[in-house]
């Protein structure tokens, strides 16, 4: 961490320490909002150093967990022409929104090539009081450039980071702002480091001897990888398997939040530590800029964390013998609409 960003984060702490509450807002709530904020960025990847509301361990445990944040220059957007335009400030707001591509593969590293598993786009809207989560299909029948038709996920074996980041936005016709890299099997670990989490499951289930029954389970590190990869005898495979990763992020988010977490400065310095050195940022992803966004952020509940599948429409086979599922052309055109003009809200309550 620079020594810009480190007074910045004194200089945060001494504002949000020194004057008395404002009349109306309890400081405990306030306290939670803040916790709240920091959290959220922290499961997507960007592991907020900013919002300093408490010193010492907290946030020394901060800065430790975002200065553990690998920088990959391969993970960079690509420049090429024809690259849909920045997303511009909504009339009557403070910033543009942005979107965040986060993506997992079967490789422990976005050097490795493999097929990518997880592909989620979360937009931040300009009013800075949501998040919206969308899970992309990884057997997406989409245009992939330079290569034809196929699945979404060869796209990122074929040209890695790059190749998935432009076909996520030819698709779409939207910038992606930054990139995020995921190592799953190492972001389950901050499950143990929280003492386990509980999600509600929608199927019973088994994996490797492994059961989840129908309703809320207690689920460990180990129990939340299966959970995640489990799709063979989901009703809805690969859809559900997607929903189960949203599920455990907002539960991983849940548990951060909880006063159990909280009060407990061990238990808090774990988590955030081992979440860290488990995400891979594209290099303009600052530590600035990710404390510029979180101090702009205005998230009271993981109510505001809206959680998405991109449209799906009908099932086929391709002339190889490749199943996949081909998009709601019409649906998709209305969700990249509302990414680009900053309507998100209104999309999701349409839906």
């Amino acid at each position: 961490m620079s020594n810009d960003d480190l007074s910045l984060f004194k200089e945060e702490a001494e504002a949000t320490s020194a004057p008395p509450p404002q009349r109306g807002i309890k400081p405990r709530k306030r306290l939670r909002d803040r916790w709240l904020l920091l959290t959220i960025l922290v499961v997507l990847g960007a592991i907020l150093a900013g919002l300093a509301v408490v010193a010492g361990w907290y946030g020394k445990s901060i800065v430790d967990g975002m200065n553990s944040v690998k920088r990959e220059q391969k993970l960079a957007p690509p420049v090429y022409s024809g690259r849909p335009d920045e997303t511009q400030v909504k009339e009557g707001e403070k910033y543009a929104p942005l979107n965040i591509l986060l993506m997992g593969a079967d490789a422990r590293t976005p050097n490795e090539r493999g097929r990518s598993d997880v592909l989620m786009v979360l937009h931040i809207p300009g009013n800075r009081k949501g998040m919206y989560l969308t899970s992309i299909p990884r057997d997406y029948w989409v245009p992939i450039p330079g290569h034809g038709t196929a699945k979404i996920n060869a796209a990122y074996s074929w040209g890695g980071p790059p190749l998935a980041v432009r076909t996520v936005e030819e698709l779409t016709d939207v910038r992606i702002d930054h990139t995020v890299w995921l190592n799953f099997d190492g972001f389950m670990k901050v499950i143990d480091s929280l003492g386990g989490v509980s999600v509600y499951n929608r199927y019973d289930s088994t994996i490797d001897g492994v059961h989840f029954p129908k309703g809320m389970v207690e689920l460990d590190g180990a129990k939340g990888l299966l959970f995640v990869r489990n799709r063979y005898d989901l009703p809805n495979g690969d859809f559900d398997r997607a929903e189960r990763q949203r599920d455990v992020i907002k539960a991983v988010i849940e548990k951060l939040l909880s006063k159990g977490t909280l009060a407990d400065p061990q238990k808090f310095r774990d988590a955030i530590t081992t979440l860290g050195p488990n995400f891979t940022v594209d290099p303009g992803l600052t530590n600035k800029k990710i404390f510029d966004l979180g101090t702009q952020m205005r998230i009271t509940s993981s109510q505001q964390i809206e959680s998405l599948q991109a449209p799906i429409g009908p099932f086929g086979t391709s002339r190889d013998g490749q199943w996949y599922v081909s998009p709601d052309w019409d649906k998709l055109k209305k969700m990249s609409a509302a990414l680009r003009t900053d309507t998100m809200a209104e999309y999701v309550k349409g839906s």
